[in-house]
């Protein structure tokens, strides 16, 4: 089904006190009015070909301890986060570090979460990922139990957020209109193009600001 709607509920803009770390995290970039950042910023995530990244670094590398030349070596830990090493030959000395942070509250690395997230978002699912890191000479995803883990996770905290963007958007139409009674109109999708999916999706949308404010899954079909 689409989820083209899901953006919007993406805002930086949302006061959200009641939600989880995970949907707070979901409301920190808005997708859609996203500002393209300064290309002097040294934060997020970058496309790096590794056997240019290694060698270049290793050759500015000192040990701490014993001052001599230090090497950094590279190991894929889980999906598409690996695990750096710093490695002295002359005194085995081992420094380690990794190339992803863990989102707290999940307990999973950010990276695996975003590269599903994102995929979702251009409507593509596990086979998509495998075929985007195949293409991309990136290393091989998270297994398909843990894509799923992830995925379920994302869902929770898309709704906690969808449900805190549709609640102050009817406070904001009520607001507006200066009263309870609202003119609203409505919107839908279907999961397959034309009108034969038994599955589709309902919004009602406030008249005066414009926003969703209730959305529903709807079915023609009984079991």
């Amino acid at each position: 089904m689409r989820i083209n709607t899901l953006e919007k509920y993406l805002s930086d803009t949302l006061a959200v006190d009641c939600i989880s770390a995970s949907a707070k995290k979901l409301c920190k970039e808005n997708y859609l009015d996203k500002e393209v950042r300064n290309s002097n910023q040294s934060n997020g995530y970058r496309m790096i070909n590794i056997d240019i990244l290694l060698p270049e670094l290793s050759k500015y590398l000192i040990c701490p301890n014993c001052n001599t030349k230090a090497v950094l070596k590279e190991k894929i830990l889980y999906g598409l986060v690996s695990e750096f090493y710093v490695e002295c030959y002359s005194c085995s000395t081992l420094t380690t570090f990794k190339s992803s942070s863990v989102i707290a509250s999940s307990k999973d690395y950010e990276v695996n979460t975003r590269i599903t997230y994102a995929m979702r978002i251009v409507e593509l699912g596990y086979c998509g990922i495998k075929n985007f890191c195949t293409a991309m000479d990136l290393p091989p995803p998270v297994s398909q139990k843990s894509y799923e883990r992830i995925l379920r996770k994302i869902n929770l905290a898309s709704r906690e957020v969808a449900d805190d963007s549709m609640k102050n958007a009817a406070k904001e139409e009520v607001s507006a209109s200066g009263s309870n009674e609202i003119c609203v109109s409505g919107d839908g999708t279907w999961k397959t193009r034309g009108h034969t999916s038994r599955i589709g999706v309902c919004s009602v949308i406030g008249d005066v600001i414009g926003k969703v404010i209730d959305v529903a899954v709807l079915s023609s079909y009984c079991k």
